[in-house]
């Protein structure tokens, strides 16, 4: 049985934030099965920020895009342990794993969750806009022997064929608008909102997208280190929109891209967020 789970980080043996998995059903897959949540201990590894493609002893390897942009095509990579493909994982926001394709310049953005196949190896269907640099990032908790779980963010590059051109998204796309509430501070845990509103600068009625009622992830473009933004609570209707508290520590001062994912109408929107800290 699938279930969510509650996994209290830890780093250097302390214990720094409260990762909320699970929450309320997506709005296209109802479940009559119990909310309950399983509080599992999770170590953060150092460094695995998703620049590199090794951390605390996991690699992932054996990266491949789709050879030509424009065209469908395939995703497939491995994480390892030692010489042993990683097979056991603790489920976050209804998935074993996700995996961002991001371009070198962040104007191109996927978030998929590909399957893992009976040899170790995760793969699925992905198509993308424009050619270029791309870096995968694959987010994950491991679950070691204890019962008890290692997480990384993994990431490796490879370049996609075909023209460069392409359309980069905005804050807004003529359904949704994101903005957000204030600018976060470097270096410093913090809540801050994102403001969700229709054209008209009204709230929305938002369903929720892999258990939460946001996916928001941030790249630093001088680093491009990935920092993995979590909900607090629920949506707020108010006289500026839709206002979803989220936590967020930008590791020092400089410019980012925010990625905002949420569901309007059964209809999922990614939508770009530059800014700088």
């Amino acid at each position: 049985m699938r279930v969510g789970i509650a996994a209290v980080v830890l780093s250097l043996g302390l214990a720094i934030t409260l990762i909320s998995c699970g929450g309320e059903p997506e709005a296209d897959a109802p479940s009559s099965k119990s909310s309950a949540n399983v509080a599992t201990v999770v170590t953060a590894i150092k460094g695995a920020d998703g620049t590199t493609a090794t951390a605390g002893g996991y690699a992932l390897g054996d990266l491949s895009l789709p050879a030509e942009a424009g065209e469908p095509g395939k995703v497939s990579f491995t994480i390892t342990k030692g010489s042993d493909p990683v097979t056991d994982y603790i489920e976050e926001q209804t998935k074993d794993i996700h995996v961002y394709v991001v371009r070198d310049d962040l104007e191109v953005f996927r978030h998929v969750h590909p399957s893992l196949g009976d040899d170790g190896v995760w793969s699925g269907d992905l198509t993308l806009p424009a050619g270029g640099t791309y870096r995968l990032v694959a987010e994950f908790a491991a679950k070691t022997p204890d019962g008890k779980g290692e997480q990384a963010m993994l990431g490796a590059t490879a370049k996609v064929a075909g023209p460069s051109e392409v359309d980069v998204p905005g804050s807004e796309d003529g359904t949704l608008i994101a903005a957000l509430e204030e600018t976060p501070k470097p270096g410093v845990d913090q809540e801050i909102g994102v403001l969700l509103t229709d054209p008209a600068g009204r709230p929305v009625n938002l369903g929720t997208y892999l258990g939460v009622y946001a996916h928001v992830t941030a790249f630093s473009r001088d680093t491009g280190e990935v920092i993995h933004l979590h909900p607090l609570g629920g949506p707020e209707n108010g006289e500026n929109g839709t206002r979803l508290g989220i936590h967020v520590k930008p590791p020092k001062a400089g410019d980012y891209v925010f990625f905002v994912q949420a569901r309007v109408d059964g209809m999922v929107h990614t939508l770009r967020l530059p800014v700088t800290v």
